[in-house]
């Protein structure tokens, strides 16, 4: 139990604190050192497409891990279902906004109004999802499952 509680609190602790200094640390000091914003863009891209890849692996694992451990009883987590929200993020971000803005990027879009706009739209919903996946992260970081004890011991 101690064991699986450790290797939880690391794989958390990875993940979101990925996620952390990569949104607010990496990325921003990106833009304001590198003198091409088109290369810090692309640079921040590739970094939040290797924190995707790494949050949609450790959540996977991390979910696998509830169901091993808590069988049908896992429903009764609310950590199971953070962390099921997070991964769905994830797979969003790697599925959908970031080959979708990788696309608009190909195209002319700057000079196109209509691309212009939904590249704008896509970013605003990847910032917002961003930030909901560092709160819920942080959120698990920061607690413990107090239901734990009584669930496995029922």
């Amino acid at each position: 139990m101690l064991a699986s509680v450790a290797s939880e609190k690391l794989l958390l602790t990875l993940w979101v604190g990925g996620l952390w200094a990569i949104g607010y640390l990496a990325v921003p000091m990106a833009f304001v050192n590198l003198a091409d914003v088109t290369v810090a863009g692309n640079y921040a891209g590739q970094l939040f497409s290797a924190i995707n890849m790494l949050g949609l692996g450790c959540g996977v694992v991390l979910l696998v891990s509830k169901f091993v451990q808590y069988k049908t009883k896992v429903r009764q987590l609310w950590r199971f279902w953070v962390l099921l929200a997070m991964a769905i993020m994830s797979a969003a971000f790697i599925f959908y906004l970031q080959p979708q803005m990788a696309e608009i990027k190909q195209l002319d879009w700057r000079t196109d109004t209509q691309l212009s706009e939904l590249f704008s739209l896509l970013h605003s919903i990847s910032q917002n999802l961003y930030l909901g996946l560092s709160l819920l992260g942080l959120a698990l970081v920061l607690s413990t499952d107090e239901q734990l004890q009584s669930i496995k011991a029922s």
